[in-house]
């Protein structure tokens, strides 16, 4: 019985010893100050998203030498290794709209994540990060649907018919009117049927430069149409005439149109392109190419050569021409002295 009694007695003091001595070094472990060079990540996010943002967001490299317990040095570089947030407005961080310059080395120290770790934040590399506080606004703008490449028959119809548009208020006030086009492309459907296309919504190009902050919601909608044809129709009311010629053609010869104008020519191509001749955007030409020749003296009739037209659009016929006939252009020409 002395025997089991020693043994379990020695058994005890081996434990209770290992435990004093882990204690110890735990308590040791965690007076002991230390100085380590860490690199981390910070980054900067506003408190509420929805209201407003923050520039730059990507986060920022730092090396932060902090000075403390081997514990709470680990805890720091666990915080740092994971991203440290600042939020403006937090840790003495302005929050007020405008541009602003941290120094990182008191904002660090009181921000929560390295706070409680109990390290003391020394120096950061680089000392400083300017940044920019903006604020957001919130409309409810309808969303318009365009076909830019084809006919349609009857109503266009699209779900939803309103969104939300968040972006900040600078760029509100730069655009004036704002819109959102639901922009279909229509080059793979089928004509004579119903369709619904679903597609992203689009927000102007001149917001491009906020495109990160602005944000449209739901996205993407669905557009119902019947497409008649994925070309449409226009008549030109007159087609001004160009001629074309060598310069040796041209230094010794005077060539005119008898009239500038070929009237009443009828093209078909994509939308968009028939949009910019109607908008005067592209100016088109009827074209007589004399090349190297020599014309005849006086009056001739010569055929438009080529169109100066929108790619994609083709002539279907002029005004006093037999349908799939080209028009011919009455010139007068006369030697130079």
């Amino acid at each position: 019985m002395s025997a089991r009694r020693d043994w379990r007695s020695d058994l005890v003091n081996v434990v209770a010893a290992a435990v004093v001595a882990l204690l110890v070094w735990a308590y040791a472990n965690d007076r002991t100050r230390e100085t380590a060079t860490l690199a981390g990540t910070v980054r900067l996010a506003v408190a509420d998203p929805r209201a407003q943002y923050v520039e730059p967001s990507a986060a920022i490299t730092v090396a932060v030498e902090l000075r403390g317990s081997r514990r709470s040095i680990e805890r720091a570089e666990r915080a740092l290794r994971a991203g440290v947030a600042l939020a403006p407005g937090t840790d003495g961080l302005p929050g007020e709209p405008g541009t602003h310059e941290a120094r990182l080395q008191g904002t660090l120290q009181l921000n929560a994540a390295i706070a409680e770790t109990g390290a003391e934040v020394v120096r950061v590399r680089p000392e400083t990060a300017s940044y920019t506080v903006g604020t957001l606004v919130t409309e409810q703008v309808p969303v318009s649907p365009l076909l830019p490449s084809a006919a349609v028959q009857g109503e266009i119809t699209i779900d939803p018919a309103v969104v939300s548009v968040t972006l900040p208020s600078e760029a509100r006030t730069s655009v004036g009117r704002l819109a959102v086009d639901a922009i279909v492309e229509t080059k793979n459907l089928e004509p004579g049927k119903a369709q619904q296309v679903d597609v992203d919504l689009r927000l102007p190009e001149s917001l491009a430069r906020w495109n990160e902050l602005c944000r449209v919601v739901p996205p993407r909608a669905k557009v119902t149409f019947t497409l008649l044809s994925t070309n449409v129709q226009f008549t030109i009311p007159s087609v001004p005439v160009r001629v074309s010629m060598s310069p040796a053609t041209a230094s010794t010869w005077d060539v005119a149109p008898v009239r500038a104008q070929v009237p009443g020519v009828v093209v078909t191509g994509p939308r968009a392109a028939i949009d910019a001749l109607k908008s005067g955007t592209f100016v088109p030409a009827a074209v007589v190419d004399l090349g190297d020749g020599s014309p005849a003296p006086g009056r001739s009739s010569l055929p438009v050569t080529f169109w100066r037209l929108p790619e994609g659009v083709s002539i279907v016929e002029a005004a006093g021409t037999p349908r799939g006939q080209v028009p011919s252009v009455e010139l007068e020409a006369s030697p130079r002295r």
